[in-house]
């Protein structure tokens, strides 16, 4: 009887720990930021909400700097590339620490692109009356020196 009850007991406790594993769900994995990579499609691909400041920074790795950005929440910078071709993106956390936006910033048409405003426009949030980015209100030739 006692090692039927151990034996009843060890089955719940491995069958909840296997039903547990499978229950488990991990972070989606965020694109890496790279001078080769298009982004736009870095910004769509980018998992807003659930990344926390520790996943981003064990992708990632260290930010090239920490600000505090206007609307009084933290920004993490990363830049890539060199003083002619200079990429930034700006990770924005909320206080509960994960990433809410992410800002690009570069010396061309991509400039002051946003993943949550392009997630808005690919997810058909934004209607035809808004506002389109800023790489769509000016014609590439503007962005030629």
């Amino acid at each position: 009887m006692k090692h039927g009850i151990i034996a009843m007991f060890m089955t719940i406790a491995l069958f909840s720990a296997f039903t547990h594993a499978a229950e488990q769900k991990y972070l989606p994995m965020p694109p890496a930021f790279s001078v080769e990579a298009d982004p736009a499609a870095v910004l769509r691909a980018y998992p807003l909400g659930v990344i926390t400041k520790q996943a981003a920074f064990s992708h990632h790795g260290q930010a090239t700097r920490s600000v505090k950005l206007p609307n009084g929440y933290e920004g993490w910078i990363y830049q890539l590339g060199t003083e002619s071709g200079l990429r930034t993106y700006t990770l924005e956390f909320d206080a509960q620490e994960r990433v809410i936006d992410v800002l690009y910033n570069e010396r061309g048409r991509h400039n002051g692109m946003t993943a949550l405003q392009i997630q808005a426009q690919a997810n058909k949030v934004l209607g035809p009356d808004a506002e389109p980015a800023p790489f769509e209100k000016h014609p590439p030739e503007e962005y030629r020196h």
